[in-house]
Protein backbone atom coordinates (compact mmCIF):
# COMPACT_ATOMS: atom_id res chain seq x y z
CA UNK A 1 0.00 0.00 0.00
CA UNK A 2 1.44 3.32 -0.89
CA UNK A 3 1.96 5.63 1.61
CA UNK A 4 0.92 9.13 2.28
CA UNK A 5 3.61 11.63 1.65
CA UNK A 6 4.41 15.36 2.39
CA UNK A 7 4.06 17.16 -1.19
CA UNK A 8 6.87 20.07 -1.13
CA UNK A 9 5.93 22.89 -2.62
CA UNK A 10 8.55 26.18 -3.32
CA UNK A 11 8.28 29.67 -3.20
CA UNK A 12 6.66 31.96 -4.23
CA UNK A 13 3.91 31.12 -1.91
CA UNK A 14 1.68 32.62 -4.59
CA UNK A 15 1.56 35.32 -6.78
CA UNK A 16 0.20 37.73 -4.73
CA UNK A 17 3.28 37.45 -2.30
CA UNK A 18 5.73 39.40 -5.19
CA UNK A 19 2.57 42.00 -5.51
CA UNK A 20 2.58 42.84 -1.86
CA UNK A 21 6.02 43.14 -1.34
CA UNK A 22 6.95 45.30 -4.36
CA UNK A 23 3.71 47.21 -4.96
CA UNK A 24 3.09 46.58 -8.88
CA UNK A 25 2.71 43.42 -10.72
CA UNK A 26 6.30 41.29 -12.22
CA UNK A 27 6.69 41.76 -15.69
CA UNK A 28 5.90 38.53 -17.79
CA UNK A 29 9.62 37.92 -18.35
CA UNK A 30 10.00 37.30 -14.24
CA UNK A 31 12.20 40.31 -12.67
CA UNK A 32 13.88 42.20 -15.38
CA UNK A 33 13.69 45.77 -15.45
CA UNK A 34 12.76 45.48 -11.24
CA UNK A 35 16.24 47.01 -9.04
CA UNK A 36 16.10 44.50 -6.42
CA UNK A 37 18.73 46.07 -4.82
CA UNK A 38 16.49 49.53 -4.57
CA UNK A 39 13.90 47.98 -3.08
CA UNK A 40 12.29 50.73 -4.54
CA UNK A 41 8.44 50.29 -2.90
CA UNK A 42 6.16 53.24 -2.58
CA UNK A 43 6.39 55.09 0.55
CA UNK A 44 4.80 53.69 3.36
CA UNK A 45 4.93 50.32 2.27
CA UNK A 46 6.95 47.64 3.32
CA UNK A 47 8.79 43.99 2.08
CA UNK A 48 7.35 42.56 5.62
CA UNK A 49 3.85 43.55 6.97
CA UNK A 50 2.02 42.32 9.83
CA UNK A 51 -1.80 42.41 10.31
CA UNK A 52 -3.47 40.57 13.15
CA UNK A 53 -5.75 37.56 11.96
CA UNK A 54 -4.36 37.27 8.69
CA UNK A 55 -0.32 36.92 9.36
CA UNK A 56 2.74 37.76 7.36
CA UNK A 57 2.93 39.20 4.17
CA UNK A 58 6.31 38.88 2.55
CA UNK A 59 7.69 39.92 -0.76
CA UNK A 60 10.01 37.22 -2.77
CA UNK A 61 13.12 38.74 -2.33
CA UNK A 62 12.45 38.28 1.80
CA UNK A 63 10.70 34.80 1.34
CA UNK A 64 13.89 33.88 -0.27
CA UNK A 65 16.28 35.64 2.03
CA UNK A 66 14.83 34.02 5.02
CA UNK A 67 15.23 30.55 2.84
CA UNK A 68 11.24 29.78 2.87
CA UNK A 69 10.13 27.02 2.02
CA UNK A 70 6.29 25.34 1.97
CA UNK A 71 4.46 22.15 1.92
CA UNK A 72 1.28 20.61 2.22
CA UNK A 73 0.14 18.17 4.61
CA UNK A 74 -1.19 15.00 3.78
CA UNK A 75 -1.91 12.34 6.08
CA UNK A 76 0.90 9.82 6.81
CA UNK A 77 1.79 6.89 8.58
CA UNK A 78 4.06 8.12 12.05
CA UNK A 79 6.24 5.25 13.91
CA UNK A 80 6.38 6.63 17.66
CA UNK A 81 10.09 7.21 18.40
CA UNK A 82 11.67 9.23 20.85
CA UNK A 83 15.60 9.89 20.64
CA UNK A 84 15.72 11.19 24.40
CA UNK A 85 19.04 12.34 27.07
CA UNK A 86 18.69 11.72 30.32
CA UNK A 87 20.79 12.24 33.18
CA UNK A 88 22.05 9.53 35.17
CA UNK A 89 21.50 10.42 39.46
CA UNK A 90 21.76 7.28 41.19
CA UNK A 91 23.54 4.06 40.61
CA UNK A 92 20.96 1.75 41.70
CA UNK A 93 20.43 -0.78 41.09
CA UNK A 94 18.57 -0.47 39.25
CA UNK A 95 19.93 3.03 37.63
CA UNK A 96 18.39 6.00 37.23
CA UNK A 97 18.08 8.83 35.12
CA UNK A 98 15.88 11.41 34.76
CA UNK A 99 15.03 13.70 30.81
CA UNK A 100 12.99 16.76 30.33
CA UNK A 101 10.88 16.29 27.43
CA UNK A 102 8.15 18.07 25.84
CA UNK A 103 4.19 17.87 27.88
CA UNK A 104 3.67 15.73 24.11
CA UNK A 105 6.21 13.10 24.91
CA UNK A 106 5.23 12.71 28.06
CA UNK A 107 1.53 12.00 27.26
CA UNK A 108 2.45 9.65 24.63
CA UNK A 109 5.07 7.60 26.61
CA UNK A 110 2.78 7.68 29.73
CA UNK A 111 -0.05 5.56 27.08
CA UNK A 112 2.23 3.58 25.34
CA UNK A 113 4.98 3.09 27.86
CA UNK A 114 8.21 1.93 25.73
CA UNK A 115 9.93 -1.22 26.05
CA UNK A 116 13.85 -0.13 25.98
CA UNK A 117 13.49 2.06 29.44
CA UNK A 118 11.31 1.35 31.90
CA UNK A 119 9.20 4.82 33.35
CA UNK A 120 9.15 4.73 37.36
CA UNK A 121 8.14 8.28 37.65
CA UNK A 122 6.45 11.48 35.63
CA UNK A 123 6.78 14.48 37.85
CA UNK A 124 4.50 17.19 36.25
CA UNK A 125 4.41 19.22 39.15
CA UNK A 126 8.21 19.73 39.54
CA UNK A 127 8.71 20.44 35.61
CA UNK A 128 11.00 23.57 35.19
CA UNK A 129 9.82 25.04 32.36
CA UNK A 130 6.09 25.63 31.84
CA UNK A 131 6.34 23.19 28.26
CA UNK A 132 8.38 20.38 29.52
CA UNK A 133 7.97 17.45 31.77
CA UNK A 134 11.09 15.42 33.71
CA UNK A 135 10.93 11.54 33.44
CA UNK A 136 12.68 9.07 35.43
CA UNK A 137 13.76 6.11 33.81
CA UNK A 138 14.96 2.73 35.48
CA UNK A 139 17.86 1.91 32.70
CA UNK A 140 19.98 -1.12 32.43
CA UNK A 141 24.12 -1.33 32.85
CA UNK A 142 26.00 0.32 35.22
CA UNK A 143 26.43 4.05 34.02
CA UNK A 144 28.17 6.31 36.38
CA UNK A 145 26.58 8.89 38.59
CA UNK A 146 26.74 12.51 36.85
CA UNK A 147 27.10 10.47 33.04
CA UNK A 148 24.25 11.46 29.83
CA UNK A 149 22.78 8.16 28.47
CA UNK A 150 20.86 8.47 25.07
CA UNK A 151 17.58 6.50 24.51
CA UNK A 152 15.95 5.55 21.98
CA UNK A 153 12.04 4.86 23.03
CA UNK A 154 9.72 3.23 20.32
CA UNK A 155 5.94 2.72 20.50
CA UNK A 156 3.15 1.79 18.27
CA UNK A 157 2.93 3.22 14.62
CA UNK A 158 -0.54 5.54 13.91
CA UNK A 159 -1.56 7.18 10.42
CA UNK A 160 -3.18 10.76 10.63
CA UNK A 161 -1.98 14.13 9.85
CA UNK A 162 1.68 14.78 10.44
CA UNK A 163 4.15 17.90 9.23
CA UNK A 164 8.38 17.42 8.80
CA UNK A 165 9.77 18.23 12.49
CA UNK A 166 11.35 21.60 10.61
CA UNK A 167 7.70 22.70 10.52
CA UNK A 168 6.99 23.13 14.40
CA UNK A 169 7.54 25.87 16.48
CA UNK A 170 7.82 25.71 19.77
CA UNK A 171 7.63 28.82 22.13
CA UNK A 172 6.79 29.27 25.94
CA UNK A 173 3.27 30.05 24.86
CA UNK A 174 2.94 27.11 22.83
CA UNK A 175 3.19 25.09 19.61
CA UNK A 176 2.48 26.44 16.24
CA UNK A 177 3.50 25.95 12.57
CA UNK A 178 2.98 29.10 9.40
CA UNK A 179 -0.16 27.96 7.41
CA UNK A 180 -0.78 29.91 3.95
CA UNK A 181 -3.87 32.16 4.29
CA UNK A 182 -4.34 33.37 0.83
CA UNK A 183 -1.10 35.46 0.48
CA UNK A 184 0.13 35.65 4.09
CA UNK A 185 1.95 33.21 6.28
CA UNK A 186 -0.38 32.74 9.63
CA UNK A 187 0.92 31.29 13.03
CA UNK A 188 -1.68 28.83 13.88
CA UNK A 189 -1.49 27.13 16.97
CA UNK A 190 -1.58 23.17 17.14
CA UNK A 191 -1.71 20.02 19.19
CA UNK A 192 1.26 17.53 18.09
CA UNK A 193 1.76 14.38 18.60
CA UNK A 194 3.53 11.35 18.35
CA UNK A 195 6.66 12.25 16.19
CA UNK A 196 9.21 9.09 14.63
CA UNK A 197 12.07 11.84 14.31
CA UNK A 198 11.46 13.38 10.88
CA UNK A 199 7.58 13.59 11.08
CA UNK A 200 5.61 14.78 14.04
CA UNK A 201 1.80 13.98 14.26
CA UNK A 202 -0.90 16.95 14.66
CA UNK A 203 -3.43 15.84 16.70
CA UNK A 204 -5.63 19.27 16.13
CA UNK A 205 -5.58 22.41 14.66
CA UNK A 206 -4.36 21.17 11.04
CA UNK A 207 -6.49 19.47 8.20
CA UNK A 208 -5.35 17.56 5.32
CA UNK A 209 -4.22 20.16 2.30
CA UNK A 210 -2.96 22.78 4.08
CA UNK A 211 0.14 24.18 3.11
CA UNK A 212 2.37 25.09 5.91
CA UNK A 213 6.16 26.69 6.15
CA UNK A 214 8.40 23.81 6.35
CA UNK A 215 12.14 25.65 6.84
CA UNK A 216 12.49 29.49 7.39
CA UNK A 217 10.25 28.55 10.80
CA UNK A 218 12.32 30.20 13.23
CA UNK A 219 13.08 33.40 10.97
CA UNK A 220 9.41 33.96 10.48
CA UNK A 221 8.77 33.88 14.11
CA UNK A 222 11.65 36.25 15.12
CA UNK A 223 10.80 38.46 12.00
CA UNK A 224 6.92 38.27 13.67
CA UNK A 225 8.48 39.02 17.13
CA UNK A 226 10.18 42.57 15.55
CA UNK A 227 7.18 43.65 13.73
CA UNK A 228 4.81 43.00 16.71
CA UNK A 229 7.13 43.83 19.80
CA UNK A 230 10.04 46.35 18.36
CA UNK A 231 7.28 48.15 15.91
CA UNK A 232 9.95 48.25 13.02
CA UNK A 233 9.98 46.89 9.83
CA UNK A 234 12.23 43.56 8.54
CA UNK A 235 13.66 43.67 5.00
Amino acid sequence: MNRPHFLWLTIPLLGGLALAGCGKSAPAGGHEGHDHSAHSHPEGESPVQFKEGAGLLLSVETSAALGLKTGEVEERTVRHTYEVTASVFDAGPPARASSLVPVEIADDLEKHPPTEARILAILRELSSAVTQVEIVFAVAGNPPVGSTISLTLRGPATTGTAVPRSALLRTATGTFVYVVNGANLLRTPVKPGASDGEYIEILDGLYAGDVVATAGVEQLWLTELRLTKGGGHSH
